[in-house]
């Protein structure tokens, strides 16, 4: 059994680096800025992200799943059989506010939904999916995936966007000199994303 998700289709997941590589530019664009206005993610660990280099960054982006949440939880709340819920009318707030968030968003979405169609278990792991949320998006015509693009932007978040310890350990291991280090806080990042989905083990009944 192979306990690496990349295993499972390096051709399919090559593209993976360059969206997270790009993910982590922005979020150490935004980083840069004063740390007063800055989410969690980056104002805790904002020493780490300012000292991020291009080499460092690009062993993150290595990670066999995406650092981006795709926001279907947000945008598309029930029910998961229609459009609605990426066509609010309420405005939500962009996390990534640079001019490279469409090229953020195209990658990110397009990718999501081409591993969906073709490698639906890569995609849970990959992706950080429930089955049904895999099963909706590999299920979008591409009329459909396109309205979905126009408005994806307003729900791209970073991974653990509620875990700035997590992104510290991540930050800290790409840039350790360590490789057992990265090696720790890669398949951290690979549980976290299993046991938001896994099943809940159903207690044994005690014995009289």
């Amino acid at each position: 059994m192979q306990s690496d998700p990349a295993a499972v289709a390096p051709g399919a997941l090559a593209p993976l680096a360059e969206i997270n590589d790009l993910a982590l530019e922005l979020m150490a664009l935004r980083a840069a800025g004063e740390p007063a206005g800055l989410p969690a993610i980056l104002r805790e660990p904002v020493e780490l992200w300012r000292s991020l280099t291009p080499q460092q960054r690009g062993r993150l982006a290595g990670c066999p799943f995406l650092l981006v949440d795709i926001g279907l939880d947000t945008a598309l709340s029930p029910p998961r059989t229609a459009l609605e819920g990426v066509r609010e009318p309420q405005e939500t707030a962009q996390w990534f506010a640079e001019e490279s968030l469409p090229r953020l968003s195209y990658l990110t979405l397009t990718y999501a939904w081409h591993l969906a169609r073709t490698r639906r278990l890569a995609a849970r792991v990959v992706l950080g999916l429930p089955d049904d949320g895999a099963e909706w998006l590999a299920g979008l015509t591409l009329r459909q995936l396109g309205e979905c693009l126009e408005c994806s932007p307003r729900f791209l978040r970073p991974r653990w966007e509620s875990s700035p310890a997590v992104w510290r350990h991540l930050l800290a291991a790409a840039a350790s000199a360590e490789p057992a280090e990265f090696e720790r806080a890669r398949l951290r990042g690979i549980q976290l994303l299993a046991a938001a989905y896994w099943p809940k083990s159903v207690p044994r009944p005690r014995r009289p």
